[in-house]
């Protein structure tokens, strides 16, 4: 019985909520693997986060261009996905000699508007198209007309540009503005009929291949929609590396130097001036990071930035927010890291704007180290802090949104503007970190002690053998525990907070007024359709979700409970995450996404390897597989 109540506990503490999310790794393909495959793998384009607020990247669809025109289907089926790669907790030897000498970890500016942003896909009928955007080969065109004529089509944009309009002909449409679509068509087809009326909308973009090099984190090519600019291609390429520079990037066209880009710029002033929309062959070019310096002490921002040429200690205090307090700055004292010991720079005793003209006159040079101390100053708090929180799935914004002060799980969602037609609230995710650490110490531990009893167990029954065929099987278990507790190691939390919603039918109101903390995760799956039936059962598979099927039904459809089954001990992983046995009120009762586990029987006579092969196996696969319960079939 202790390994049954050590299984199921180790299921419901952390492997089956985490089971529903998870995090799927892509990377894009080559031209000719598309062609092989008949489309291109897509990297996903992230949201990011900006000091002057959150902006999102547009959602990239995956397509093949049409060789003709042709009826495309209005609702493409596009699965998500997320771009892994190499970790961007890598330290550069800059940082490792200012860690030594100031005594803190500072961050580098910048760093984290790539760090743990989501990719995702999602139709582009949800993105609205830009009035200047230029239509092209490949984009699908969705064309409504009534009166004379009668027509509601979506037709694809040919390679020579055209489109092949019934009744009307063919219509040459790339070069055509989208603010200018309807006109030109109407245009076009008044050449063959009057007293009518038409409208046309961009149903899906086309897409574009860029090339992303240099110190970049994950360098090659990448399939972006044409709507898709410079910044955006940068979230789907992870950024520049440890070594790249993020003021010095260029954008290159044709061979030729087109624009030079500057990441501060959006981060300190929110300008978006030289982030051009990218073409079909564009390359983007990260060279390495130039000079850095390093700034701390009253400052909101202690952090490490990249200089360009004459900068001063003035910018470097706007760079880093100004300073961590406010009322009579009457003094400002400005110190440079000397051979590792702080020597006084310039000390200032004047009104603020003079403060500043003076600082102005400080210049910088590559590895300073400046420490700026107000000792005048009246704290406004102890410590300012920015919270954020990412959101994912099934909603009107996916992205890492800026909380507001004591935001709620239900007051986010709604600024944000909800969850979209498809999103399954019932499903929905909250992950927290200090919850995963609290939650992988107990299965630890867990793991422990049942590594113990294992060890315990095997040595009293083999000083008990009596034959060399007893020894033989015992140790033949002893392996298959083993090899369990390897597994079991391999499970890692993802920090699933239970959210307590009743209804699979609940809407956006059922979510709690849980208190969000920087760092959390949210997401909103899209509703499913389907139920899973795993264990002991004579056929393991997953089965249509209807409303009239109880538990029962669904056993009936997977064959029924085998001889080996524990029909007693049947439970329910919801797709909220909870876990509920046909004995507790509404049991029996079946949503959509929901798993239903029948546990072998566990007997005195059952071996260790037999009463828990089964375990062995969903065990395995809600720790390791990619897609949790959707891997139990």
């Amino acid at each position: 019985m202790r390994y049954r109540q050590f299984i199921v506990a180790a299921a419901m503490l952390v492997l089956l909520p985490a089971g529903l999310f998870a995090e799927n790794a892509t990377t894009s393909g080559s031209a000719s693997s598309a062609a092989q495959t008949g489309s291109m793998m897509v990297p996903s384009v992230s949201s990011f986060v900006a000091p002057g607020g959150v902006q999102q990247a547009m959602p990239i669809p995956q397509s093949t261009m049409p060789a003709q025109s042709a009826l495309v289907d209005d609702n493409p089926v596009v699965s998500d996905a997320q771009i892994a790669g190499p970790s961007l907790n890598i330290t550069s030897s800059f940082q490792e000699y200012v860690s030594a000498t100031t005594g803190s970890a500072l961050p580098v500016f910048g760093r984290n508007l790539f760090k743990k942003v989501p990719s995702t896909y999602a139709p582009l009928n949800a993105v609205q198209v830009n009035a200047d955007y230029v239509i092209g080969p490949g984009d699908v065109l969705r064309i409504l007309g009534w009166g004379m004529i009668d027509v509601n089509i979506s037709l694809a944009v040919n390679r020579d540009g055209t489109i092949y309009l019934p009744r009307v002909g063919q219509i040459h449409i790339a070069g055509v503005r989208y603010r200018d679509l309807d006109a030109h068509l109407r245009k076009a087809v008044g050449r063959v009929f009057t007293n009518f009326e038409l409208s046309a909308t961009v149903a899906r973009t086309r897409s574009v291949q860029i090339y992303v090099t240099g110190h970049a984190l994950r360098p090659g090519t990448y399939t972006l929609s044409a709507m898709s600019s410079l910044l955006n291609a940068l979230f789907a390429s992870g950024g520049p590396s440890v070594t790249g520079s993020m003021r010095t990037i260029k954008l290159k066209r044709s061979g030729s130097p087109l624009v030079s880009f500057d990441l501060y710029d959006i981060l300190l002033h929110g300008n978006t001036s030289s982030d051009l929309s990218l073409r079909d062959g564009d390359v983007i070019y990260i060279p390495a990071i130039g000079p850095q310096v390093a700034v701390f002490g009253d400052v909101k921002q202690p952090a490490i930035f990249e200089l360009k040429e004459n900068a001063s200690v003035a910018d470097l205090l706007m760079w880093s927010g100004g300073f961590e307090s406010a009322a009579d700055l009457t003094t400002v004292i400005v110190e440079k890291n000397v051979d590792h010991r702080y020597k006084t720079i310039k000390e200032l005793k004047a009104d603020w704007i003079s403060v500043q003209n003076e600082l102005a006159k400080l210049p910088l040079v590559p590895t300073d180290i400046i420490r700026i101390v107000a000792p005048s100053a009246v704290p406004i708090q102890a410590k300012i802090e920015r919270a954020f929180v990412r959101v994912d799935g099934s909603v009107k914004q996916n992205g890492v949104f800026e909380l507001q002060p004591s935001e709620t799980l239900k007051s986010l969602m709604v600024r944000i503007g909800g969850i979209s037609k498809d999103g399954y609230v019932y499903g929905a995710q909250l992950n927290r970190e200090s919850v995963r650490r609290e939650q992988q110490v107990k299965i630890d531990e867990a793991v422990d002690r049942y590594e113990k009893e294992i060890d315990i167990s095997v040595k009293q029954r083999l000083k008990n053998a009596t034959d060399q065929a007893e020894t033989a099987n015992i140790k033949g278990e002893y392996e298959a525990s083993r090899n369990l507790v390897r597994k079991l190691r391999a499970v890692k939390s993802q920090g699933r907070i239970i959210l307590d919603i009743s209804s699979a039918d609940a809407g956006i109101d059922a979510l709690p007024d849980f208190p969000l903390q920087d760092g959390d995760r949210i997401y909103i799956p899209e509703r499913p359709s389907t139920v899973d039936v795993i264990g002991a059962v004579y056929q393991q598979n997953t089965f249509i979700f209807k409303d009239d099927r109880s538990v029962s039904n669904y056993l009936a459809l997977a064959g029924g409970v085998s001889p080996t089954g524990d029909r007693g001990e049947v439970y329910r992983i919801c797709a909220d995450g909870t876990v509920k046995s046909r004995r507790h009120k509404g049991g029996s009762d079946v949503s959509p996404g929901d798993a239903i586990v029948v546990p072998e029987k566990l007997s005195r006579g059952k071996s260790l390897t037999q009463s828990l092969k089964d375990w062995t196996t969903i065990l395995y696969q809600f720790g390791l597989g990619a897609a949790g319960l959707n891997a139990l079939k």
